[in-house]
């Protein structure tokens, strides 16, 4: 009917010749015999592909790719492998001599009076190009104490720096050198008025027996004698509440830098008395060297399901598993009216079970431009829809007299955050 439809409208006298051509074809249809299929257009499933992979002895935590070269961070283990994942070098980090009753005098000699017993989880992998070509390893021992690696010098252990200053000893500011945490962290370092600034985030778990040596979120930079870190001040660096620790667990997922801002996306409760968990989006300034312009907003993956005769259904996708930014290409250019190479997130999402972080088998994956995001943030910071931080002590008011500026997505439901003040809208995408 739509084929005879178009093309009455196109050609008034063509009617009869359309309906010829149809009925004809069913009579050929009702007179011939369906053709048997060829026997090639049978699935061949004994078919193996030789892809170029890599098994490493021990389990993989991170992945980092650089300058053709993909560098793995294992189980006591961290590997250099080609572009086809030929193995180029191997560099032990584990077992190491550490206990509880180590009275080692740094982190990076450990005990030696007691046995290889402790295994080192790699915690964290970066690269840096701004001093030198150096390649950053933080492990779960040692405090979370990183090893550096000059990349220049030809094998990984050409030349190692353990990141631990003896002048570090004594701050008041705790363990300056102490990057990654026990229950997983998340570093990124970005390169800003001649400074390098890391940025680090480490997960806070459901125990209170926990020693506190590390940051919940920070920035500090590399010591001029590239042995070690140093904060830049006091307001460099921001803890949990103390009445929230081991009770409020607060896991950072994903890092990335897009623009003059860095982002950290983290699962966590919804706060106050709230058992539930969400998605929270984090921004700070990469240029600031304190943590002055924090600001952080929930963040929800949204699934609309038409149904007939019946409203639609919205699912929501809380709680994030995995997230990657990347250059947007010519089809989502095109689709969501981006401009070209501007920065989109790919995050996967699923469903929680209810009051907990755990993920249910329902999940999906959804797409939004960081321009959208800081849109977001821009309008309901000048909107004044903000209020303090209940996570985060020493938070401040500040009022807003700026000129709005309108998003084309009008927000639905409450919440939202700023280091010195905090909104109730969230961003779903």
């Amino acid at each position: 009917m739509f084929i005879l439809r178009r093309t009455k409208m196109r050609i008034q006298y063509s009617e009869d010749i359309s309906i010829l051509i149809i009925l004809q074809t069913l009579w050929w249809g009702l007179n011939s015999q369906c053709e048997e299929p060829i026997e090639s257009s049978k699935l061949d499933l004994s078919v193996t592909y030789d892809l170029p992979h890599f098994v490493s002895d021990t389990p993989i935590q991170k992945l980092l790719e650089f300058n053709g070269t993909v560098y793995v961070g294992a189980v006591d283990k961290l590997y250099a492998l080609s572009k086809d994942l030929k193995k180029i070098h191997e560099y032990n980090t584990g077992p190491v001599h550490e206990g509880q009753d180590c009275s080692a005098p740094d982190p990076c000699s450990g005990c030696k009076n007691k046995p290889l017993n402790m295994n080192n989880t790699n915690m964290a992998l970066l690269v840096e190009t701004f001093y030198d070509l150096e390649l950053f390893s933080c492990g779960s021992v040692g405090n979370g104490v990183c090893r550096r690696y000059l990349l220049e010098d030809g094998p990984l252990d050409a030349e190692i720096t353990c990141m631990y200053s003896k002048k570090n000893k004594d701050s008041s500011h705790g363990c300056p050198d102490c990057l990654a945490g026990p229950s997983g962290t998340q570093i990124l370092n970005v390169m800003s008025s001649g400074v390098v600034r890391f940025f680090v985030a480490n997960s806070e778990p459901l125990d209170s027996t926990v020693p506190r040596l590390h940051h919940t979120i920070s920035v500090r930079k590399m010591r001029e004698t590239q042995d070690g870190f140093e904060f830049f001040s006091e307001q460099s660096y921001m803890d949990l509440a103390p009445g929230l620790r081991g009770n409020y667990p607060l896991r950072y997922v994903y890092s990335f830098q897009s623009g003059p801002y860095v982002y950290f996306l983290t699962v966590q409760r919804e706060g106050g008395s709230l058992n539930a968990f969400h998605t929270r989006i984090i921004r700070m300034c990469s240029s600031d060297p304190e943590i002055l312009r924090y600001v952080e907003m929930p963040f929800e993956c949204i699934y609309s399901e038409r149904r007939r005769k019946k409203r639609s259904v919205q699912v929501v996708f809380n709680v994030l598993q995995a997230a990657h930014v990347a250059k947007v290409g010519y089809d989502f250019q095109q689709e969501m009216g981006l401009k070209e190479g501007e920065d989109v997130l790919f995050a996967a999402f699923a469903r929680s079970k209810p009051d907990s972080p755990e993920p249910t088998a329902s999940s999906a994956v959804c797409l939004i431009s960081i321009t959208d995001i800081n849109n977001f943030f821009r309008d309901f910071m000048q909107k004044g829809y903000t209020r303090k931080l209940s996570h985060f002590p020493g938070s401040e008011e500040k009022n807003f007299n700026q000129t709005t500026h309108s998003t084309n997505r009008t927000p639905t439901s409450p919440a939202f955050m700023w280091k010195h003040r905090a909104s109730d809208t969230v961003l779903q995408f």
